[in-house]
């Protein structure tokens, strides 16, 4: 029986059936995903997930409006990842909090070395961007404010704190790899 999976569904049924899906409704789900996810994940991963999803789960034959089905699983989809991320953030703090072993947080012998490296190396790509990404870019990475001081102090809202970096980062992965 080639093409039926474990579960005794027809697998290439599935991926054809969602591959048609996508080219009808490909610019409505990338908008939907874009729009629901903000600036958290990256849309094109989200995209390809999603595809993956509806595979598995795929569009139940009595769906009458399609979109209306599309949008209602996306955001679900989406509130399903937070929820991950924000569990699994949740668990990283305890580990932390338990075991006093900081992540990506290496042991220094020169601390003020170090320091002095990464302010000048932050510097730098501070001025390859635009003066809002560069004032959240510093706030974030030089001076390790969270989203929410960030967006105090500099009188907006978090959202677009996250799209200052979010477009720093971008400009500067850009600049760092001509480079």
């Amino acid at each position: 029986m080639a093409g039926v999976g474990r579960n005794g569904k027809d697998e290439k049924g599935a991926v054809r059936a969602t591959a048609e899906i996508f080219s009808q409704h490909g610019g409505f789900i990338h908008a939907v995903l874009r729009f629901q996810a903000g600036t958290r994940f990256d849309s094109e991963d989200l995209f390809q997930e999603f595809f993956l999803v509806l595979i598995h789960k795929p569009v139940p034959p009595d769906v009458r409006v399609i979109r209306s089905y599309l949008y209602r699983a996306i955001v679900n989809y989406v509130i399903d990842l937070v929820q991950k991320q924000v569990s699994c953030e949740r668990h990283l703090k305890k580990y932390v909090a338990q075991t006093r072993i900081f992540i990506n947080n290496r042991p220094s012998k020169n601390a003020f070395v170090e320091e002095e490296e990464r302010n000048a190396r932050v510097a730098y790509l501070v001025r390859h961007l635009q003066k809002r990404e560069a004032q959240a870019f510093a706030l974030r990475y030089r001076d390790h404010r969270s989203i929410g001081e960030i967006a105090e102090r500099m009188g907006v809202d978090k959202r677009t704190v996250s799209r200052y970096l979010c477009q720093g980062v971008k400009k500067l992965r850009g600049i760092l790899a001509v480079e």
